[in-house]
């Protein structure tokens, strides 16, 4: 194998989540191994579903695949047949769990053991859970990989809930595609697409419910196991925090406090550790509204106050006020000049 990095630190996915790339390939009557050859990835490769590949290179497969097929819903397509095999040892942790959120909580503390770069964000308001999948930096096909995430997600609930779970929204962050019919008929629920971020909601209670077969010594044993394992893995604590606030934004909750709740410290402990990175949490907020509000504005759909709320803003006249501040120029006419 070449041209694969094969360093955990770096931004990566397992290698195994592209055997269900090639199984769709093999199902459309295509050659899987026509496509993955040229980038380096042979069959034998296959062998360790844990070795790590770049997200980088993982888009540039997924690009030739769908410019291959014609396919606008690869991401939908390769998560309804994701298992948890490619996520080590925590897929016993999840399966084993006492309670929905016990499952779903060790998933976004765990998971970027294998999943370096992906990160998966609970939000809880107004009676309703979100999880947020989300994935940093830019690459190739990055929004059909996370929805391809998302997917997954349904798949592992099921498991902890039921086959009969489904979700009571999806949001997608790509414009709505012809095949838009075939992701209602997978979710079950409405599916808003052209939104800020990829996400699905679920009534609250359900994080609290039983499960029956907890076994709790296990539970203690594996999760030794993943926090020693979690101890030596370095990552920058300011792009996670970037992170978690992108997902916290259109809930309109984006505190420090909230912030620092899911890194489970006191936002003073936050404080501290961000001031090492030479930053602070009023900083990365700013930062990340500036950067969005601009991406969101050219979505010519979106009302300039639905724009302000997406970004945390609880009226339009202080988003307003930032524009101006970080630009020289109101939002209103930045979309008049630009669009």
């Amino acid at each position: 194998m070449k041209d694969i990095n094969v360093k955990i630190q770096e931004n990566s996915t397992p290698i195994g989540v592209l055997s269900f790339l090639s199984k769709f390939l093999q199902e459309q009557g295509f050659d899987p191994w026509e496509l993955f050859n040229p980038f380096g990835i042979h069959q034998d490769d296959f062998n360790n579903n844990l070795m790590p590949i770049s997200f980088q290179l993982h888009g540039e497969v997924y690009e030739a695949a769908k410019k291959l097929t014609g396919c606008d819903h690869l991401g939908l397509l390769v998560g309804q047949n994701a298992c948890l095999s490619n996520i080590g040892p925590l897929r016993f942790l999840v399966l084993n769990a006492a309670t929905m959120r016990d499952a779903v909580q060790s998933l976004l503390h765990y998971s970027d053991l294998w999943h370096k770069g992906m990160h998966f964000i609970l939000n809880e308001d107004q009676g309703y859970a979100g999880i947020c999948v989300s994935i940093e930096g830019d690459m190739p096909s990055k929004e059909q990989f996370q929805t391809a995430y998302l997917v997954a997600m349904v798949s592992m609930i099921e498991l902890i809930l039921g086959k009969s779970w489904r979700p009571t929204l999806v949001r997608i962050s790509y414009p709505k595609p012809e095949s838009a019919h075939l992701y209602e008929s997978f979710f079950q629920c409405p599916v808003w697409f052209g939104q800020s971020q990829c996400e699905m909601l679920f009534p609250q209670v359900q994080l609290d419910q039983k499960r029956t077969g907890h076994d709790h010594q296990l539970d203690d044993f594996l999760r030794g196991h993943l926090s020693e394992l979690h101890s030596h893995k370095n990552f920058d604590l300011d792009v996670r925090v970037c992170q978690v606030i992108e997902a916290l934004l259109p809930h309109g909750m984006c505190t420090m406090e909230r912030v620092a709740k899911h890194f489970l410290m006191h936002r003073f402990t936050l404080y501290r550790y961000l001031n090492e990175y030479k930053t602070n949490f009023e900083s990365l907020l700013d930062g990340i509204r500036k950067e969005k509000s601009i991406k969101l504005l050219k979505n010519k759909k979106l009302l300039i106050i639905e724009v302000a709320n997406q970004l945390g803003y609880e009226d339009q006249a202080n988003f307003t006020r930032a524009f101006k501040r970080w630009y020289n120029i109101t939002p209103g006419r930045w979309r008049r000049q630009s669009i």
